[in-house]
């Protein structure tokens, strides 16, 4: 699914809200409290529900989206242990971690390739009806990139808005669309992996 048609008709940088409007203060890191933010990751701040219009699209479609095996989920969620184990072992550990990796992957592949193929059919009119979302809120889409310290910062109009970002790991994906009640002066949203959905990077 491509999201081009929306960011170059919509998307407007942070500082084109009105410096008035009460602060939207984004904080990524992958643990609650940790010391150590995620930097320079994409963050979107939303005036509708992108998942809404995915589902609407999902339920609309006739061919079922490709189901990720469950052995594959399990294999590919023990290659970080598996390769840790492997390295502690040594040489041949690794060479036999390295040929196991290859066969996941391969498998991977595949399956990223079949469900492609199935998200650009069944998404191919998000676009469209993301641009109508937008305007029929009335507001602005906005972007930022998280600093040195995990933190992105918007201003917005005080009601719903949604905080939207993806960030990827060496065998997974972090995916959030965090909904926010924008009030008062300030409202802190925080990004962690306990409220990201993860997924096999398939």
């Amino acid at each position: 699914m491509k999201s081009s048609l929306v960011l170059l008709v919509a998307l407007v940088p942070t500082l084109a809200a009105c410096h008035g409007d009460p602060k939207v203060v984004v904080r990524a890191s992958m643990e609650e409290g940790a010391t150590a933010g995620i930097e320079d990751l994409p963050v979107r701040l939303l005036p509708y529900d992108r998942d809404a219009i995915l589902d609407s699209l999902r339920a609309k479609s006739r061919v079922p989206e490709p189901q990720v095996p469950a052995d594959l989920v399990q294999q590919m969620q023990s290659l970080p242990g598996l390769e840790q184990q492997a390295r502690a072992r040594g040489d041949t550990a690794v060479t036999r971690f390295q040929a196991f990796r290859r066969v996941v992957l391969a498998r991977a592949d595949s399956m990223r390739a079949a469900r492609k193929a199935w998200a650009d059919k069944t998404y191919a009119r998000f676009d469209e009806k993301a641009v109508a979302a937008l305007a029929n809120s009335g507001e602005p889409e906005q972007a930022d990139t998280t600093d040195a310290s995990g933190t992105a910062t918007f201003r917005a109009k005080e009601g719903r808005r949604w905080v939207y970002a993806r960030y990827t790991l060496p065998y997974s994906e972090l995916y959030w669309n965090v909904p926010v009640e924008v009030t008062g002066d300030s409202t802190v949203v925080r990004l962690t992996r306990a409220n990201a959905k993860e997924k096999p990077a398939l």
